[in-house]
């Protein structure tokens, strides 16, 4: 079984350190970015199987660093962390694409699970394609 490798793009330090020993911790590869230029060139060098991207990176919103990863890997599944717990939010961040939303403070078991299930899915979808 191949191990599953997320890609963490978030401006701040804190966060994308806990997201990746967290990760880690569970058996998933990671790779870092504190911006969108570093996430794109991560995308460019290898395929990543995940991107957990905050709902602001530096200036730039989270949803437009999701349509700019999707212009380099368009399959890539995406997830992103907002400290905001609003409908309203969670409505445009699935409408942007994003296969899922997690609030602030984040509750890891539930985070890992989703990541899980959304990895499932992917995967899933991809063999179906390949059929």
């Amino acid at each position: 079984m191949n191990i599953a490798r997320i890609l963490i793009i978030a401006d701040a330090r804190e966060t994308v350190d806990e997201l990746r020993d967290f990760f880690e911790l569970n058996g998933f590869e990671t790779e870092v970015a504190l911006n969108a230029k570093v996430a794109f060139a991560i995308l460019g060098e290898r395929r990543m199987d995940l991107a957990i991207i905050g709902f602001k990176v530096q200036d730039t919103p989270g949803i437009e660093v999701l349509a700019d990863v999707r212009g380099i890997d368009p399959i890539i599944p995406a997830v992103i962390i907002n400290g905001n717990n609003s409908k309203k939010i969670k409505s445009m961040i699935i409408k942007a694409g994003a296969q899922g939303y997690i609030p602030k403070p984040i509750e890891w078991d539930p985070f890992l699970h989703k990541v899980r299930k959304v990895l499932a899915s992917h995967v899933s979808k991809t063999v179906q394609n390949r059929l």
